[in-house]
């Protein structure tokens, strides 16, 4: 497990960037396998690590864009928006994490000023 917190991209994110990759290249079969690992991988391994860094963050935001290449003239506009849904909803929670830690820090800022005086 320690292995894979090393990768510069979370398991999902790789896995999902290879499918992306490989659906421009036409090898569906081979793409969609690894757009099925990047989803697992993303619901089992990297969804829990979202709070922890950023880069969990990336595999929401790449599953819109392999989706797409993937499926070709066949993707399914439901499919397409609950994905970008579900990226936007990750961009949002990463936001407000990164929100309620500048507003903490400026709070212990305030105080610390407060202290001096």
């Amino acid at each position: 497990m320690k292995r894979l917190q090393n990768l510069p991209l979370p398991l999902s994110a790789i896995a999902l960037l290879t499918a992306f990759v490989l659906g421009n290249f036409d090898y569906q079969t081979a793409g969609w396998t690894f757009f099925g690992i990047g989803i697992v991988a993303w619901a089992r391994l990297d969804a829990k690590q979202l709070l922890k860094s950023d880069r969990y963050g990336f595999s929401p935001a790449i599953a819109v864009l392999a989706y797409p290449a993937l499926a070709g003239a066949q993707a399914n506009v439901a499919i397409t928006f609950a994905l970008a849904l579900h990226a936007l909803l990750v961009f949002l929670i990463l936001m407000s994490r990164h929100l309620s830690e500048d507003i903490a820090q400026a709070f212990s800022q305030k105080q610390g000023i407060s202290q001096r005086i």
